[in-house]
């Protein structure tokens, strides 16, 4: 989420005049994230979520409007892509795909307690099994295929021990790949930034723009190294007991799982450094644009990397 395409109220108002809503109030860019342009809209009585895709073309975006619509129809707390007056979710604002979503309530958590470990444990548990009836599927396109394309591009870029750390990963990755482990539709995002908590209750999932079809345990790794860490990129052992008994109160992990978790740990890492290396090297032009450190998740998979069990 971040503001690479201005708009301009006149423009914005012409656009929704398309929806069954009330005149434009006010509308606001939202400034987080590196991948689309987000604004928050307020029309009469009502609040919504603007995306505008960036690099995403309208055929590669029905399958997460689709599982939008059907978690939000599942009661999953998800936000509901908006039918425009001709029944489409999509249409073109400023020559690129836009999509209006409803408005969650709640905000992010600035301080993480073992409770609200808990409670977004059990939240992406209910998410796995409300998906497993949605009848698509989707390729996980930053998997390790991508990962190795990716530094292929940047490895003129990096210094020598960042590739080495890299070649060494990958190759530990290739070695370890479990296609036997338990799998459905993941969120694959599940940042603190991306789960709304209304007072200690969570009451949304957003940004599901990377979902595909992989393995939970993988799903669960990428939240548990934003969720469940230290100021130091270390693994909080409370915390991420907490965050698993909330997952298994809906989903048992399997055996497999449990045994798998620390490579996965790592392969989440792994993937975030490679994409926020690839963001560092390719900043685009836009307001209000956020850069996140890619140090960040070299850290914390050098952690993992020797992280054995729970």
């Amino acid at each position: 989420m971040a503001v690479f395409t201005s708009i301009s109220f006149d423009e914005l108002s012409i656009w929704l005049k398309q929806f069954n809503l009330g005149n434009l109030i006010d509308f606001q860019g939202i400034s987080s994230g590196v991948t689309n342009t987000n604004y928050l809209i307020v029309v009469e009585d009502a609040r919504f979520i603007l995306t505008i895709f960036e690099d995403t073309q309208f055929d590669d975006l029905s399958f997460y409007i689709d599982l939008m619509s059907f978690l939000s129809k599942n009661h999953i707390l998800c936000p509901q892509p908006i039918l425009n007056k001709n029944e489409k979710y999509l249409s073109l604002l400023k020559n690129k795909p836009a999509l209006l979503v409803s408005f969650l309530n709640g905000s992010e958590k600035e301080d993480v307690s073992p409770d609200n470990c808990f409670g977004v444990g059990k939240a992406l548990a209910n998410f796995h099994l409300k998906a497993e009836k949605f009848p698509q599927n989707r390729k996980n396109t930053r998997n390790l295929s991508w990962i190795k394309t990716t530094h292929e591009n940047l490895s003129n870029l990096l210094s020598e021990d960042d590739n080495k750390i890299i070649e060494k990963e990958f190759t530990f990755q290739e070695d370890n790949v479990d296609d036997d482990l338990a799998q459905g539709i993941i969120h694959a995002d599940l940042f603190i930034d991306n789960v709304l908590f209304d007072g200690d209750k969570v009451s949304g999932m957003i940004d599901l723009y990377y979902a595909c079809t992989d393995k939970y345990i993988y799903d669960i790794a990428i939240a548990l190294n934003d969720w469940c860490i230290d100021d130091m990129g270390e693994i909080d052992i409370g915390k991420m007991k907490t965050f698993i008994k909330g997952y298994d109160s809906l989903r048992k992990l399997e055996g497999d799982e449990v045994e798998a978790l620390p490579t996965y740990l790592r392969l989440a890492a792994f993937r975030f450094w490679l994409s926020r290396l690839y963001d560092f090297h390719n900043i685009r032009q836009g307001e209000n644009i956020t850069i996140k450190d890619p140090k960040h998740f070299k850290n914390i998979l050098i952690k993992r990397q020797s992280f054995k069990a729970l």
